[in-house]
């Protein structure tokens, strides 16, 4: 859905009255480590933890008098949701949100919170919509679309806005995609003043429709939503998005949920910041293509835009546990070894002198590996990273040759 610039810059100027600029801060440990200026546009700062207010309040902010007496529907899986709530209850105007019934608690809690109605109605955001659908029929209501709307787009462009003033020479602009609402309000506001930035999309592989839609230069469709990255969790892929997507990215790319968890805990480490699913890919997604061609972004100024910060906190343990993995700070050794005394005391001395961690240990002796006299064990191990990993199995492997690592 491509609009007039002048739409951009009449949300821009409404929405300076009501939300503040969000920080663009440089990271010094990702701009080292990376040979590059590495900055951080930090939308999970807004009162609701996600770019959606901007969107959700700039479209309410339109609404007539008589659309508001109706009040306002949306349909959610956490941060539209939140956006909708904060700005209805900022104008004073009911608001009711269709979530999926699996949605985060944090995000279900938060949305009452701000005074919304909460409807649990549907497996998945599809679901959801006929849901509206049907509630539409028998109550007239505004319905605030997620993405496919002129208002939320051009609310979402106010984003590009503070960012060219921020930071005027942007050489790539990495974003997640789900819908196309924010990476579409980005791409035409930058190409409105004439930014040099190359805009960058990613998708979570578990639903990547958009993203495969791009790179195909057609619309496919895809009955997958599997990622944890709830809030870009979308499998239909809008016409009219899609057209304009095609206008303003200039490449996507799809990063699976491992490398999402990494980049949640690299940002935790790395500039003590919290971001969801949707808001760590970008760094995700910077590093993968990092590491295919280190020379593409040598000394050049990298945005992120970390789009929330709403985590589910009963997952963060799980994810913080898969980007260890990821990082290979944390591994599970397997190790078939003769059933005598002595055999595990070896093992231990040399994982002490190589300088890892046990965090447990377990003997499998109906391993079918480890013959009748012998058992296998399995050592689940912190180490400080992929070169330390190495290390310790090399010298594991001087006196056990069939120690591995388990995925």
């Amino acid at each position: 859905m491509l609009l007039e610039f002048s739409q951009f810059k009449k949300a821009y100027q409404s929405l300076k009255t009501v939300i503040d600029p969000t920080p663009m801060i440089y990271n010094e440990w990702l701009s080292k480590q990376y040979g590059c200026q590495v900055y951080l546009k930090l939308e999970n700062m807004l009162p609701i933890g996600s770019f959606k207010m901007r969107g959700a309040t700039y479209k309410i902010s339109q609404l007539t008098t008589a659309e508001k007496k109706q009040g306002v529907l949306a349909v959610s899986a956490g941060n539209h949701a939140q956006g909708v709530a904060w700005a209805a209850n900022r104008f004073k105007i009911k608001a009711t949100i269709i979530m999926p019934e699996g949605s985060p608690l944090t995000k279900i809690r938060n949305t009452e919170a701000l005074g919304a109605t909460v409807i649990l109605k549907g497996k998945n955001i599809e679901e959801c919509f006929q849901v509206a659908q049907d509630m539409m029929k028998k109550k007239k209501m505004v319905f605030v679309h997620p993405f496919h709307d002129p208002a939320v787009i051009a609310g979402q462009g106010s984003v590009a806005f503070e960012m060219m003033e921020q930071l005027p020479e942007m050489d790539f602009v990495f974003s997640s995609i789900g819908g196309g609402g924010l990476v579409s309000g980005i791409g035409q506001v930058l190409k409105g003043l004439k930014s040099k930035a190359k805009v960058i999309a990613g998708q979570a592989s578990g639903c990547s429709s958009m993203v495969n839609s791009l790179n195909a230069k057609k619309i496919l469709v895809s009955e997958r939503a599997e990622t944890f990255a709830d809030g870009i969790r979308v499998k239909t892929v809008n016409k009219e998005m899609f057209e304009s997507l095609g206008v303003v990215v200039d490449s996507s790319f799809t990063v699976d949920d491992e490398k999402m968890a990494w980049a949640i805990l690299q940002l935790m480490e790395k500039a003590r910041v919290i971001a969801e699913g949707a808001g760590a890919l970008p760094l995700a997604l910077f590093d993968q293509l990092y590491q295919k061609n280190p020379k593409k972004f040598k000394g050049k100024n990298i945005a992120l835009v970390i789009c929330g910060g709403n985590i589910d906190v009963n997952l963060l343990e799980r994810i913080i546990d898969r980007g260890l993995i990821e990082s290979h700070r944390k591994i599970r050794l397997s190790i078939p070894i003769s059933d005598r005394p002595g055999v595990l005391h070896q093992l231990t001395k040399i994982i002490k002198e190589v300088g890892a961690n046990i965090l447990e240990v377990v003997h499998d002796r109906a391993s079918t590996e480890a013959g009748i006299t012998g058992t296998n064990v399995v050592f689940t191990l912190e180490t400080k990273g992929e070169t330390h990993m190495k290390q310790l199995l090399a010298e594991m492997r001087k006196d056990f040759p069939q120690a591995s690592v388990l995925n």
